[in-house]
């Protein structure tokens, strides 16, 4: 049960902007869930892969029919939006896992540090709230994606969230939405951009997986139970961007990351 719960939340924390990493920490702490050696991990990532990009799959079929298109045809990424997409997509995708394996070696020795989770969760829900500041244009002065150079540091951004108690969405769409595009684009970029990191982390994990061969029951709840719950938190992000309240996250993501903070100052040795 504590494998399916797992997923579940690891799941809705890959689309929303509360921080997977945190998430994963603390269940880990609370509810006594294990990894099973890396082959929960890899299901939940690959299943919120196939959940994100089904929730972006309109923009996404667009953007990868006409990038194939342009490659023969350069031409396109100027005159084709889906062909920008295209390009947009890859380079804040290179930039998102280029800094988060620069991060790698840094981050996992600190992956279920209460401090580093909960220090990283407070900033988390600082950015969250930050956004309820972002300017908020007339609907007609809103761009429908970045320059060029905003995709770069989107995904930089997004690879930054790797950090322990950091969101990857949270990061990027924060970013997205301070330089003034639209919030429902910014969702679609931000979980855009999460697609290609968790088909890497998943198969990274898979294929680093040495342990017992998992029963296939536990295997096929833990999928199901990550994409469900990144399913519905996908379009819960969604609808939240729409009314302009992805800042009442914070009011999760805060208490928690002082929770952790507080586990961390109740039992040091931990930290």
């Amino acid at each position: 049960m504590n494998v399916t719960v797992l997923a579940a939340v690891q799941g809705a924390a890959q689309a929303l902007p509360i921080s997977a990493t945190g998430h994963g920490a603390a269940a880990r702490l609370w509810l006594r869930a294990t990894d099973s050696d890396g082959w929960v991990v890899a299901a939940q990532a690959l299943a919120a892969a196939a959940a994100l990009a089904l929730a972006v799959r309109r923009r996404l079929v667009r953007a990868l029919g006409e990038g194939a298109r342009a490659i023969a045809r350069p031409s396109l990424f100027r005159a084709s939006p889906p062909a920008r997409d295209a390009a947009r997509l890859a380079l804040g995708a290179a930039a998102s896992l280029v800094v988060a394996a620069a991060l790698r070696p840094y981050v996992a020795p600190w992956r279920d540090a209460p401090l580093a989770v909960g220090l990283g969760l407070l900033a988390t829900g600082a950015a969250l709230a930050s956004s309820v500041l972002a300017p908020q244009r007339d609907d007609r002065d809103e761009v429908d994606a970045p320059s060029l150079a905003g995709t770069i540091a989107a995904g930089a951004a997004h690879g930054v969230g790797a950090l322990p108690g950091a969101s990857r969405v949270g990061a990027a769409l924060v970013l997205l939405l301070w330089l003034g595009v639209r919030p429902a684009r910014a969702v679609e970029l931000a979980l855009a951009l999460s697609v290609p990191s968790l088909l890497v982390s998943g198969i990274a994990e898979a294929r680093a997986f040495h342990g017992p061969a998992p029963g296939a029951g536990a295997v096929a709840l833990s999928l199901l139970a990550a994409f469900l719950s990144a399913a519905a938190a996908a379009a819960a992000l969604r609808a939240l961007a729409e009314r302009r309240r992805t800042g009442a996250l914070a009011l999760w993501v805060v208490p928690l990351g002082l929770a952790m903070v507080a586990y961390a100052r109740a039992l040091p040795g931990l930290a």
